[in-house]
Formats: C-alpha cells, structure tokens, sequence
C-alpha cells in the first residue's frame, strides 16, 4: 500500500465507487402512492357504454404511464377514467382514446380467456391490506375475465363474480362501464367515516403491443397490490347482506352401445338429482357457504393428461362451492416474489380435489361389475374471511357417502363398499402484520373414515391428520 502507484490506483477505485453509489441515489426511484376520489352518484347510471350520465363528464383520472414497451415512458393514446358509486354497487367508466378506432382489436372469448385483443382492466383492494384485492378485465367485445389477488403478485382466475359491463366503440376509440356490486366484494363495514380502498387501471393496446397503467412500478421493482392508489371518498354505504340461494333439479339420459348379457350395459339409462347451494354473508368480510349435494354437472371437464411417474397429478380445482375463498387455504406460500428452487412446490396440506373423488376400493370377484364414476358429497359447510383488523379465516367441513360398486354374477345381485362414509374437516388461521407485510398462521386437517370392509381397512387410513 506503500507504494504510490497503488496508493492512485486505491484512490481512483475509492473515487468511482462513492460516484457510483451517489449516482445511485439520485437515480433511485421511490414510489410516491397517488390519491383519487369517489364520487357518489345522484343520476342513474345506465350501463350502455356511452358515456352519457353526468357524473362522467366531470373531471376524469389521467397520468397513465407505459409499462411496455417503454417501461416509464408516456403513454401514445390517451386514456380517461372515472369512479362513482351509489348504495348498492361500484361503477367505473373509461374512454381509450384511439387514434385509428378501425384498428382497435375485438375478440370475443370465453370468460376468462384473456386474448389477444385491447383491454381496460379495474384493480380493487376494498380491505386496503396492501396484499388482497379483485381483478375484472373487458376488452372492447364485450368479453369479460375475473381474479381475485393475493399475497400481492399473484392471482387466480377461478373466482367468477357476478358484476356488468357495456362497451361502444367510436370515432374517438372505445369506451366502457362497469358495476359492480358491493356484495361481491370482501371489505370491513364502517358506520362512520370515509372508506379507504385500493385501485389501480390499466389498458392493453394490442395492437402496439402496448401496456399502460395508472399507478406504476418499474419493472425492476416488485409488488402489485402494495402499489395501487389510494381511494377516498366513499361513504353512508351500507352494502345488502349477501345471500345467494341456487337451488337445482336435473335429469339424465345416457345412451351407448348395449353389451349383450351385462345388465349394467343395457345401452340406456336414466337418473334424476337434486340439492340446493346457499351463499350468506354472515358479515360485509366474513361469507358462509352451505351445500346440500351440490350440482358439479357443468363443471368444465379436466384435460387429458398423461402421467408416467409415481407422484399423484394434481388438477385445478373449478367446483364453485370449493372455489369461494380458495386462496386462504393456501400455506407455505412465503413472500410475494419468494420462489422455492429444484422443482420444489408449496407444501399441499390441503387438496380439496379429494373430497368427492373417485372411489378408492378395488373389487376382485367374476360377474359384471358397475363402479361408481365418483364420491357424493352429501354436504358441506365453509366460512371464509376476515375477523378482527388482521385475522384471515377458512374453516370447511365436508361429508362424503359411502359408495358401492353393483355386483351381477349368473343373474345374482351383489354389492361391495368401494368407498366408506368420511367426513373432511380442515381449518385455517393467519394472523398479518405490519401491514401486511408479514405474516404467521397454521393449518390443520382431518379426514375420519368408516371403515367396515377388510380390502378397505388395508389401503385406508381410519383417522388422518396433519398440522403445519
């Protein structure tokens, strides 16, 4: 160090590096949270896609900014937004201005199908967790899509809310509103006071491959929810309790090729069911579901899937009884960008896929055999929400028929359990804190079977639990 050469050397690299971290600094970008009002509505508002009503001519919400394909830069078309809302529903209005209106890209799509196509997107945190939130996108078609957010970055499209919207293309671009009632969403009831929520919009200009958004992140930055803008304004809503009642009543007939001497094979046959599914908001943050052998019928059917190795294969779950509340029942997921390396996924404590499954007794016996395709569930009971300021609640109880396969052996009717009576029970509890930002909870699970039949006993567990 003596020497005076390295003492130059040693002095530059001291020099760039105090550049570079000064530089730095001044160059960091900090995130300044925007703040927008709620007007309450005193006309109707007519969902038509003009643009009409008088509330939407006031002074609208601008200052988009590009998140591609030049992240941070200014948006080419301009984009305008408005907010309102009365007792009963939120309502959102937007004009994408285009500059070639016969250019702007229409699909339609299923729900949920997120095309190729422009969008206007509505984000919404209404419990101002920072990590929680709804998604509802519209493209100019009409076709719509739904999520709900969690754990900040991550969202799930199973959810489907029951909300409306309008679109209308025109000379100046296209428009939308949306409504979207308060019972469809998850928030804590004040008496007094003006409501804090979540917001955020963002348009797709397909077309440009471009992407705008009103409140930003670079790109090099993380987080999603804990970066919307801040809504003031609502207040004296006091939201209808919700109470959903989805009764059903179906009949079937099933016509295939008959197999001569099996009676189970006739080539025909016939069945009718029934049951009933109720939604209650126990309260605006709290929602219980109760069904009574629910109706999977039109259920989408699982994709084909080949598997060779020995680990179970795992399908989405799309049966809206087991949908409502879905993403407090997930554990171990850690932090919003946390990523577990060498193929390693979330511990599943919890897979509700197995409650109705098919049946898991075998029968070894001569004759014709006729086996149940799945497990009837008889009923099932789930609460899902918020108590307290920062605690989140998923507690299911399920209860599953037994099941028998139909024996027919030289015109001798037999049956034989392949399935026993169970009943499924899991609970959920996680305390957050600072914010949102951290977290701590638990999960238990139980499954009780009735075991009767000795083929069942050796594959079967009577009890099982398990405590994460």
């Amino acid at each position: 160090m003596n020497h005076p050469l390295t003492k130059k050397f040693f002095c530059l690299f001291l020099g760039l590096v105090l550049f570079n971290s000064l530089f730095a600094r001044k160059e960091k970008w900090e995130w300044k949270q925007k703040a927008i009002k709620a007007i309450r509505l005193v006309e109707k508002v007519i969902l038509d896609g003009q643009l009409k009503e008088k509330v939407w001519q006031g002074k609208s919400i601008t200052g988009f900014t590009q998140v591609d394909p030049d992240d941070g830069h200014s948006p080419t078309e301009k984009t305008e937004v408005w907010l309102a809302y009365d007792d009963n529903a939120i309502y959102v209005a937007a004009r994408m201005h285009d500059s070639e209106p016969q250019k702007i890209i229409r699909l339609l799509a299923r729900r949920d199908d997120f095309v190729d196509a422009d969008y206007f997107l509505f984000y919404v945190d209404p419990y101002y967790d920072r990590r929680s939130g709804f998604k509802f996108a519209v493209n100019p078609s009409g076709s719509i899509a739904d999520w709900t957010l969690y754990n900040d970055s991550w969202d799930d499209s199973s959810w489907d809310g029951i909300w409306e919207s309008r679109t209308r293309i025109d000379e100046k671009g296209w428009t939308v509103e949306m409504r979207i009632p308060f019972d469809q969403l998850r928030f804590k009831r004040k008496e007094d006071g003006e409501y804090t929520w979540g917001v955020n919009f963002k348009r797709y200009i397909k077309r440009k491959n471009e992407i705008v958004i009103y409140s930003w992140c670079p790109k090099n930055e993380s987080g999603v929810v804990s970066r919307f803008a801040r809504m003031n304004g609502m207040s004296g809503i006091k939201p209808k309790k919700l109470f959903e009642l989805t009764p059903y009543l179906v009949g079937k007939a099933d016509f295939s090729t008959e197999e001569e001497g099996n009676p189970f094979a006739t080539g025909e046959d016939f069945s009718a069911d029934s049951g009933v599914d109720i939604k209650y908001g126990l309260k605006s943050n709290l929602t219980l579901d109760l069904s009574i052998n629910p109706d999977f019928g039109q259920v989408e059917v699982d994709p084909a899937v080949i598997n060779l190795s020995a680990a179970e294969t795992y399908y989405s779950e799309k049966r809206p009884f087991f949908i409502e509340g879905a993403n407090i029942f997930r554990f171990g997921i850690g932090g919003a960008t946390s990523r577990i390396g060498a193929d390693w996924g979330d511990p599943r404590f919890f897979y509700s896929r197995r409650i109705g499954h098919a049946p898991q007794g075998s029968v070894d016996t001569d004759g014709y055999i006729w086996y149940p395709d799945m497990t009837t569930i008889l009923a099932a009971a789930k609460v899902t929400g918020k108590i307290g300021k920062e605690w989140n609640l998923g507690f299911m109880n399920a209860i599953t028929q037994r099941e028998y396969a139909r024996i027919d052996l030289d015109g001798e009717r037999s049956r034989a359990e392949v399935e026993p009576f169970s009943n499924y029970t899991v609970l959920r509890l996680n305390k957050e804190f600072n914010e949102g930002k951290q977290g701590l909870g638990f999960i238990a699970t139980s499954v009780l079977r009735d075991l009767r039949e000795k083929n069942l006993e050796a594959t079967l567990n009577e009890k099982a639990f398990s405590l994460g």
